[in-house]
């Protein structure tokens, strides 16, 4: 979402002016071609890193705009949320040193931004989803007021014509529903860039398709959100649906996805890759400066195409193609945009040097490989990887292979001889490759080593606790530059730090049971039987939270009117306390001894998220009941 000078349009005489715009720029694009006026020289690298604001308490700070006024760095830019930042590193010839050379500058701008976040208490984090996200972090006043994000997202809105509804499947299971973009926030990225001569492009692009499933599998780090443990990267799921304009009362037909991983093989040449997102696409903003394409390129100057760049940073592919123009020559890159960020700044660059080795290496079946694959395999492979991180088996040139087999034994020596023929310097060659090995030899990625933590410390705290009990260990690891397989697992008979008072959200339980005031008084009894619980919420059809029934209030009823206890809308009490899962414990505990209550529902926006118990109560550090006693 790049571009910011930009603007809602208007009418059809403006779209049409957008149309008329974007196509003279895909003929001049192709004129270009033909000419043979690109770059063909020795090509750069370049990447992107996304990065998490993280505050005090482990979650997301709304700090961003305060930390880049401070920053006040090019080379740092906000992002779609105001818990988000994103650096961009400068572009490298690829040789040499070049991968040493880029976690440098990284390590050094993360030490930078770092610096001015812990002036404002918060800090940095590198992840592809952040653990401790909640859905109330996605309201419009965590939108980075930029004109050009409230754009988009009303545009894209106006599309689908509902809200945006988000289901991942996985462990767990996610269903919400959000009336903006903002689910797109929750992903954070790490971004690569290579450039490609245009005569290799249409091989290379394939290529890059080919290898996307097996890079990821290797690189997974976001294996949760909202404390719902999904795919090994759950943002692949989560960005197609954040964006997704399609809805199933308007499609009667195929239609492709705002964010998708293609349609087929590129076959002719690079400008139809535009031409596919001109075609299937409807425009969401334009602008007011446009050039004159044609006349620029006449003259012999190099036009900046940004019409149709202006509308390819309205498609998200997970290969994307990216024009580049300088004044001496233009140039075409492939971007990566599926990789995520973190775990750590060694894994990232490990990450972007198997992904270069890869695609400067010569296809096991030749540059024309794909004459003779499956384009959905490769789709198919993509989505397992996602799903399963490097418990996936791949469809690889028609043989099956486990995720680990095939990058031992077949990807990393390619990447290796890739790398060498671009002459990179051995010590980097060595150096990260050698953690890619190390990591997958161990079978310890960002993703698995996030479950496995998560899982054990949810067997002692609390799902909030847990998730932020990864964070801070996430960042000590970070911080020290230490590569995810070496990462030891959390001890959790040490108490997990909170840096602030604790949280109704941090002790209540989400795994609830409730009932609909339609319901039976006679399930209503069984359900507090079988599961020795004493309250029960009552929710109406819509989902909000109308009534409480407790086991004390149906036996006063059946012994006082027994005829009149037929429903659980019969004997549930409407005047009731609840709390907000952002308040304070102490306030819930003055309000469950105020009331008289053994249970205290949590609600947000009306609708039911947790309830919390004097049991759960229980949990609490004895120090703090003593605090609260001493105060009460």
């Amino acid at each position: 979402m790049g571009d910011f000078r930009v603007r809602k349009i208007k009418n059809a005489k403006d779209s049409n002016r957008m149309y008329q715009q974007a196509l003279q720029d895909i003929s001049v694009f192709e004129q270009m071609l033909k000419d043979d006026v690109f770059d063909n020289g020795a090509p750069k690298i370049g990447a992107e890193q996304e990065l998490c604001i993280v505050n005090s308490d482990f979650g997301p700070s709304r700090n961003a705009l305060e930390l880049l006024n401070v920053i006040n760095d090019e080379h740092y830019t906000n992002e779609l949320a105001l818990f988000n930042m994103e650096i961009n590193l400068d572009p490298l010839p690829l040789k040499d040193n070049c991968f040493s050379e880029m976690e440098g500058e990284l390590l050094c701008l993360l030490s930078q931004g770092a610096e001015v976040a812990r002036y404002y208490k918060d800090d940095i984090l590198l992840t592809g989803i952040l653990p401790t996200l909640k859905y109330y972090h996605l309201q419009f006043n965590y939108m980075t007021p930029e004109h050009r994000y409230k754009t988009i997202s009303d545009r894209l809105s106006e599309l689908r014509g509902k809200d945006f509804d988000i289901h991942v499947q996985g462990v767990d299971e996610v269903i919400m529903s959000l009336g903006s973009v903002l689910f797109e926030a929750c992903n954070t990225s790490f971004q690569l860039h290579l450039q490609i001569a245009p005569k290799d492009f249409v091989n290379q692009h394939n290529w890059s398709q080919m290898i996307t499933g097996p890079v990821l599998s290797a690189c997974v780090n976001s294996p949760m959100l909202f404390g719902n443990e999904l795919w090994a990267e759950t943002r692949i799921a989560l960005f197609k649906q954040s964006l997704d304009t399609r809805s199933s009362d308007k499609l009667y037909r195929k239609k492709l996805p705002r964010v998708y991983f293609g349609n087929g093989w590129l076959r002719n040449s690079p400008a139809d890759l535009w031409k596919s997102d001109i075609t299937r696409f409807p425009l969401l903003v334009t602008s007011d400066d446009f050039q004159d394409a044609e006349l620029v390129y006449k003259n012999g100057g190099i036009p900046n195409l940004r019409g149709i760049r202006l509308h390819n940073g309205t498609t998200y592919t997970w290969n994307r193609m990216c024009y580049g123009f300088t004044k001496e020559k233009p140039h075409l890159r492939i971007e990566c945009r599926y990789l995520p960020a973190g775990p750590t700044p060694v894994d990232e660059i490990a990450n972007f040097a198997f992904w270069i080795g890869l695609m400067n290496s010569e296809p096991p079946k030749g540059v024309e490989f794909w004459k003779s694959v499956d384009f959905k395999s490769v789709k198919n492979n993509f989505v397992k990887a996602a799903r399963y991180g490097l418990n996936t088996v791949f469809d690889w040139f028609g043989k099956n292979i486990s995720a680990k087999e095939l990058i031992l034994n077949e990807l990393l020596p390619l990447a290796k001889t890739g790398l060498e023929k671009r002459n990179i310097a051995k010590n980097d060659i060595d150096k990260y490759l050698g953690i890619i090995e190390n990591r997958v030899k161990a079978e310890v990625t960002g993703s698995s080593w996030q479950v496995e933590n998560f899982r054990t410390l949810s067997k002692k705290y609390s799902p909030t606790i847990a998730q932020k009990e990864l964070v801070r260990q996430m960042i000590t690891y970070q911080n020290k530059n230490i590569p995810v397989h070496e990462w030891k697992n959390i001890d959790v008979n040490q108490s997990p730090i909170l840096n602030e008072t604790p949280k109704v959200h941090h002790y209540m339980t989400t795994d609830i049971f409730s009932t609909n005031e339609a319901d039976s008084i006679a399930l209503v009894k069984s359900i507090l039987k079988w599961y020795n619980i004493h309250h029960l919420p009552v929710e109406d059809y819509d989902g909000n939270l109308v009534g409480l029934i407790t086991d004390g209030l149906i036996q006063r009823l059946e012994a006082e009117q027994p005829e009149l206890c037929c429903y659980a809308s019969d004997a549930m009490m409407t005047d009731f306390v609840t709390i907000e899962a952002k308040e304070s414990i102490e306030s819930a505990i003055s309000l469950m001894e105020l009331h008289d209550l053994s249970g205290l529902p949590v609600v947000y926006k009306d609708k039911l998220v947790g309830i919390l118990t004097r049991r759960d109560l229980k949990k609490l550090p004895v120090d703090f009941n003593i605090q609260v006693a001493q105060r009460q």
